[in-house]
């Protein structure tokens, strides 16, 4: 039987984690996504990658289909994905201000 997304975020962090529906990754529209910092959420998502018990892909996959099929109700919360996506992305590659000023 396959896993879900959750079961490997809570296998990965050792306990029942809880961040592990990510909506504090994803969600920037969510109360979830204020109790983390954006390197706190990087660091999170790297440490879930890096494990090498889950791809990005399959942790998009499993939160997509979470949210529009298990709680349904909640199908609004894939409205802010590609927000939450895009802040990560930018923090992970544009340079912070301390290295902004490292480079002028």
């Amino acid at each position: 039987m396959k896993k879900y997304y959750q079961d490997i975020v809570d296998e990965v962090f050792g306990c029942t984690y809880r961040h592990r529906t990510l909506r504090t990754l994803f969600d920037p529209d969510s109360s979830e996504w204020q109790e983390t910092a954006i390197d706190e959420k990087v660091q999170i998502l790297s440490k879930l990658i890096g494990s090498n018990k889950i791809t990005i892909h399959e942790i998009l996959r499993g939160y997509v289909h979470f949210y529009k099929y298990e709680l349904a109700g909640k199908k609004h919360v894939l409205d802010s994905l590609q927000d939450g996506l895009g802040m990560l992305l930018a923090e992970s590659i544009l340079p912070s201000e301390k290295e902004k000023s490292l480079i002028k």
